[in-house]
């Protein structure tokens, strides 16, 4: 892999050795990572730290634009105050008892509740509610409301409203929203008071038009009724089927009849058994003295008296006279006498008995035949019956309809002067005394939120977004190559004023300062780069304009006001950047070198205020022959060498100028410059490619132009990250 060939050369100079191409092409990431370090459960805070920092600038401006945002929002929003009024959807229970249609006490369902939702917000009640408005309210200039205005006010209201079930329950809330809060109040309660008058117009209407269909129908009912029912009396008469009980003449008679028939029988048996048992008595040859008619008889009882006394006395006269006394013969026909009376009372009792039977006989007898008429009568009723039965039923059905519609009449016109709404407020809407829209806290606590997390984002953004190298970490872990250093601009280690002097004079003017130590920093780091003592130092970048010149050039003069004789090579001969910022000046330049026109020291420039002689060229290449060619690229090092300490060439950009490689293959040490946080990966990792390609010794990447006013601008790992702990080292 090429990164793994790039990091191979580089830990060949590292171990102190020379880079060997073959070992270089060997190396893989592989056996580079044989013991690779556990990656921790959760990123370094130092990093993400280090990540916040550097997009500090960005992050704070995501916040404070979306904060100006909202700001902006609340002082231009119109606020909207919100008020809400409830209705609780029940049926009432009407003030008069009813039956039938208008039973009440059912739960509505959530089908029934949706309809009232959409009856509420109906354009009807809107213009009930407009109309109940202008009645209470004034209009804007005083006068009346008009036609127009109130159809105007409806519509507002019906806009201002808005109609929901309040959750599951039979609660419908009105919220009213608007720049009014005196109106959105109103507009809310004025809504639920027309939705209630609309329920009580709507019942009240129906119960008139029920009230004259039932006025209508009673009068024909009635007549109806009283028609059947004098057809009933009519035919009742005529037939003889009225009674005082309300049943038929015929049938009260011979139920009469019968009680009285049985009662005859009854009668007649008893009378009859008496008779008989006074006959058997007879025929015993008792003479019926022990009749139980003639025992119970008083007579009878009286003469036994009598006759038990004459007996008695009989009996004494017997025993002191004789047959032939007069007295005793005188009490013996007393005695018979007597016998001869009770003798008499007890056949006149016998013939009682027998008048009694007869009597009897006779009733039941007349009886029989009372019955025997009546039955033939009521068999002449029951024909008449079935036409008595169906104008009976005639009779009740009219009675039963006329008194249904009556007791209907006598109530709805009960409830049309009591209806109720099938609704009732649960709450009235309150003038609301703050805005609901906009919601200062909660937008401004939004506005935070969203800004900080657009600044979180925005920094996601453009690290992911990133693709210039910009810290020490990009470079050893994305280039596997070995950082130098950093350079940072001018104006950054300057504190509160504009640099009033170039980079390569303020090297010399302040030698001691922040930025001219950050050149003997990375000449440190190529001096003590492992491999072979570096004489001849190519500094080459990927781009233009990325610091390569005035990196070779302040490095060369740092180098050379420390006492080491040092020479500058313009090997940019189309730029001549190190050439103009030297000035410089000599009757033989480079060219005359290259092509042995002139000896090396008649090509030299000497810089007087550092020491450094500069090798560059007086004008553009006029000819097409290129004078950098590798023979005398080598030719003019190896002498380089033999003359100077150390010898700095500024190198053209490697991916557009093909010179560059030639110079960078020939050098001890190649250095690549980077603009930090402009050039791209992929253009390094490009150009690493072309250099090792061509056998070229990178030794490290120094960056550009850092900026090291932000906080550890190239990584946690690198000194400018602790810059404001070392100001009193420097004196910028």
């Amino acid at each position: 892999m090429k990164v793994a060939r790039s990091f191979g050369r580089v830990s060949g100079e590292m171990n102190g050795m020379a880079s060997d191409p073959v070992l270089d092409e060997a190396v893989d990431v592989e056996e580079l990572d044989s013991s690779p370090a556990r990656a921790p459960l959760l990123p370094d805070p130092g990093f993400l730290w280090q990540v916040f920092r550097r997009n500090m600038l960005l992050f704070f401006g995501c916040l404070v634009a979306v904060l100006l945002a909202a700001g902006i929002y609340l002082s231009l929003a119109t606020p909207l105050y919100s008020a809400r009024a409830s209705l609780l959807i029940e049926p009432s229970t009407d003030p008069v008892r009813t039956t039938g249609p208008n039973e009440n006490g059912l739960i509505p369902n959530a089908d029934e509740i949706d309809t009232e939702i959409r009856l509420i917000g109906s354009p009807l009640v809107s213009e009930i509610a407009a109309q109940l408005y202008s009645e209470r309210f004034a209009s804007p200039d005083g006068d009346d409301f008009s036609p127009d205005e109130i159809a105007s006010l409806a519509r507002r209201i019906n806009g201002t409203v808005r109609v929901v079930r309040s959750g599951s329950t039979k609660v419908i809330d009105l919220s009213a929203t608007g720049p009014d809060p005196q109106f959105a109040a109103a507009s809310a309660n004025l809504l639920g008071e027309a939705y209630l008058q609309s329920q009580v117009n709507d019942k009240t209407q129906r119960s008139s038009s029920t009230q004259r269909f039932i006025n209508e129908r009673l009068q024909e009912l009635e007549q109806n009724a009283i028609s059947t029912q004098t057809a009933l009396d009519n035919y009742r008469a005529s037939r003889g089927l009225v009674s005082a009980n309300g049943g038929t003449s015929a049938e009260q008679e011979v139920s009469n009849l019968n009680q009285q028939l049985a009662s005859a029988r009854a009668e007649l048996a008893e009378k009859q058994g008496r008779l008989s048992a006074a006959r058997e008595q007879l025929a015993r040859g008792g003479g019926g003295a022990d009749v139980g008619a003639a025992l119970g008889s008083g007579t009878v009882a009286s003469l036994r008296q009598q006759e038990a006394r004459v007996s008695a006395e009989l009996a004494v006269l017997s025993e002191k006279y004789g047959e032939l006394h007069p007295q005793r013969r005188q009490t013996q026909s007393e005695l018979e006498e007597i016998q001869n009376r009770i003798q008499q009372e007890i056949n006149r009792v016998i013939s009682s008995l027998q008048a009694d039977v007869q009597t009897a006989q006779s009733r039941v007898n007349s009886l029989s035949s009372s019955r025997q008429q009546a039955l033939g009568t009521l068999t002449s009723n029951s024909r008449s019956q079935a036409g008595l039965n169906e104008l009976q039923q005639k009779a009740d059905a009219a009675k039963s309809i006329y008194q249904s519609f009556l007791a209907r009449s006598q109530e709805n016109a009960a409830l049309r002067d009591s209806a109720l709404p099938d609704a009732s407020f649960a709450s009235r809407a309150a003038v609301p005394t703050f805005p609901v829209s906009p919601n200062f806290p909660l937008t401004m606590a939004l506005a935070v939120v969203g800004g900080l997390g657009l600044g979180f984002l925005s920094i996601l953004l453009a690290e992911y977004l990133r693709r210039g190298i910009q810290t020490k970490r990009d470079i050893e872990r994305r280039l596997r190559l070995r950082y130098a250093g950093a350079i940072p601009t001018l104006r950054s280690t300057i504190k509160g004023r504009m640099p009033l002097e170039a980079p390569q004079d303020y090297v010399i003017n302040h030698p001691h300062s922040l930025f001219a130590e950050s050149f003997r920093s990375i000449r440190t780091f190529l001096t003590l780069s492992p491999g072979k003592r570096s004489r001849a130092i190519a500094i080459t970048s990927a781009l233009p304009r990325e610091g390569k010149t005035t990196t070779a050039v302040c490095l060369s003069r740092s180098t050379a006001i420390e006492g080491l004789k040092t020479v500058l090579v313009d090997a940019d001969l189309r730029r001549r950047g190190s050439s103009e910022l030297l000035e410089y000046q000599s009757d033989h330049d480079v060219y005359d070198y290259l092509f042995e026109r002139a000896p090396l020291s008649d090509c030299v420039f000497r810089d007087e205020r550092s020491g450094l002689d500069v090798l560059g060229s007086s004008d553009f290449p006029q000819s097409p022959e290129n004078p950098l060619t590798a023979d005398r690229i080598e030719r003019m090092l190896n002498e380089l060498r033999e003359t100077y300490d150390v010898v700095v060439i500024d190198t053209a950009p490697i991916l557009g100028v093909a010179e560059g490689r030639l110079i960078a293959s020939a050098a001890d040490r190649v250095l690549l410059i980077t603009q930090w946080k402009k050039t791209s990966v992929r253009a390094v990792e490009a150009v690493v490619d072309m250099l090792l390609e061509s056998g070229a010794k990178i030794t490290g990447l120094a960056l550009s132009q850092v900026n090291i006013r932000k906080y550890a601008s190239t990584g946690d790992g690198d000194v400018y990250a602790y810059a404001k702990k070392f100001r009193g080292y420097y004196s910028n």
